[in-house]
Protein backbone atom coordinates (compact mmCIF):
# COMPACT_ATOMS: atom_id res chain seq x y z
CA UNK A 1 0.00 0.00 0.00
CA UNK A 2 2.86 2.41 1.09
CA UNK A 3 4.63 1.71 -2.19
CA UNK A 4 1.79 2.29 -4.32
CA UNK A 5 0.89 5.55 -1.87
CA UNK A 6 4.08 6.92 -3.24
CA UNK A 7 3.34 6.53 -6.49
CA UNK A 8 0.51 8.32 -6.31
CA UNK A 9 -1.73 5.35 -6.52
CA UNK A 10 -3.60 2.71 -5.04
CA UNK A 11 -3.34 -1.07 -4.86
CA UNK A 12 -5.17 -2.61 -7.43
CA UNK A 13 -8.80 -2.78 -7.21
CA UNK A 14 -10.63 -5.05 -10.13
CA UNK A 15 -14.09 -4.20 -10.27
CA UNK A 16 -15.51 -7.35 -12.08
CA UNK A 17 -14.62 -10.31 -13.82
CA UNK A 18 -13.68 -9.02 -17.37
CA UNK A 19 -11.03 -7.09 -15.85
CA UNK A 20 -9.77 -10.08 -13.99
CA UNK A 21 -9.50 -11.74 -17.57
CA UNK A 22 -8.37 -8.31 -18.92
CA UNK A 23 -5.24 -8.71 -16.30
CA UNK A 24 -4.66 -12.42 -16.56
CA UNK A 25 -4.04 -11.81 -20.66
CA UNK A 26 -1.72 -8.47 -19.85
CA UNK A 27 -0.14 -10.47 -17.65
CA UNK A 28 0.60 -13.20 -19.90
CA UNK A 29 -1.17 -15.53 -17.48
CA UNK A 30 1.07 -15.20 -14.22
CA UNK A 31 1.97 -18.04 -12.22
CA UNK A 32 2.70 -15.81 -9.41
CA UNK A 33 0.58 -14.11 -6.98
CA UNK A 34 -0.16 -10.32 -6.94
CA UNK A 35 -1.32 -8.59 -4.03
CA UNK A 36 -4.43 -6.51 -4.41
CA UNK A 37 -6.39 -3.94 -2.06
CA UNK A 38 -8.92 -6.98 -0.58
CA UNK A 39 -8.69 -7.86 2.78
CA UNK A 40 -10.56 -9.25 5.60
CA UNK A 41 -9.73 -6.84 8.43
CA UNK A 42 -8.70 -7.91 11.91
CA UNK A 43 -12.39 -8.42 13.62
CA UNK A 44 -14.37 -8.80 10.73
CA UNK A 45 -15.81 -12.24 8.63
CA UNK A 46 -15.85 -10.62 5.02
CA UNK A 47 -13.87 -9.33 2.56
CA UNK A 48 -13.56 -5.44 2.08
CA UNK A 49 -11.99 -3.43 -0.06
CA UNK A 50 -9.31 -0.59 0.90
CA UNK A 51 -11.38 1.89 0.17
CA UNK A 52 -13.70 0.77 2.90
CA UNK A 53 -16.59 -0.90 0.55
CA UNK A 54 -17.65 -4.54 0.79
CA UNK A 55 -16.78 -7.36 -1.64
CA UNK A 56 -19.39 -8.47 -4.18
CA UNK A 57 -19.89 -12.09 -2.99
CA UNK A 58 -21.40 -13.37 -6.46
CA UNK A 59 -17.85 -13.25 -7.75
CA UNK A 60 -16.90 -16.50 -9.57
CA UNK A 61 -12.93 -16.04 -8.44
CA UNK A 62 -13.98 -16.26 -5.12
CA UNK A 63 -15.59 -19.55 -5.18
CA UNK A 64 -13.35 -20.76 -2.93
CA UNK A 65 -12.12 -18.05 -0.94
CA UNK A 66 -14.28 -17.17 2.35
CA UNK A 67 -13.44 -14.59 4.42
CA UNK A 68 -10.86 -15.50 7.14
CA UNK A 69 -10.13 -12.49 9.38
CA UNK A 70 -6.74 -10.90 8.74
CA UNK A 71 -6.66 -12.44 5.18
CA UNK A 72 -4.98 -10.20 2.44
CA UNK A 73 -6.33 -10.89 -0.86
CA UNK A 74 -3.81 -11.97 -4.01
CA UNK A 75 -4.69 -12.32 -7.85
CA UNK A 76 -3.41 -15.29 -9.35
CA UNK A 77 -4.22 -16.04 -13.23
CA UNK A 78 -7.90 -15.30 -12.98
CA UNK A 79 -8.81 -15.75 -9.56
CA UNK A 80 -8.27 -14.03 -6.36
CA UNK A 81 -6.86 -16.60 -3.69
CA UNK A 82 -6.70 -15.39 -0.08
CA UNK A 83 -2.90 -15.36 1.93
CA UNK A 84 -1.25 -14.52 5.01
CA UNK A 85 -0.71 -10.65 4.74
CA UNK A 86 2.65 -11.33 5.64
CA UNK A 87 3.73 -13.02 2.78
CA UNK A 88 6.40 -11.50 0.76
CA UNK A 89 4.62 -11.05 -2.74
CA UNK A 90 4.83 -8.24 -5.87
CA UNK A 91 1.93 -5.93 -6.23
CA UNK A 92 -0.03 -3.98 -8.57
CA UNK A 93 -0.83 -0.55 -8.57
CA UNK A 94 -3.86 1.57 -10.39
CA UNK A 95 -4.22 5.25 -10.58
CA UNK A 96 -7.18 7.46 -12.58
CA UNK A 97 -6.12 8.05 -15.98
CA UNK A 98 -5.32 11.64 -16.95
CA UNK A 99 -6.59 12.80 -20.30
CA UNK A 100 -3.75 14.35 -22.57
Amino acid sequence: KEDCRNQGSVLLVPWDQDELEFLNESLQKPTRHFWISLSVPVARMAWMWENGSDLNQDWSALGRALGQSGACGTLKRNEIDPQNCKTRLQWICQRESVEI
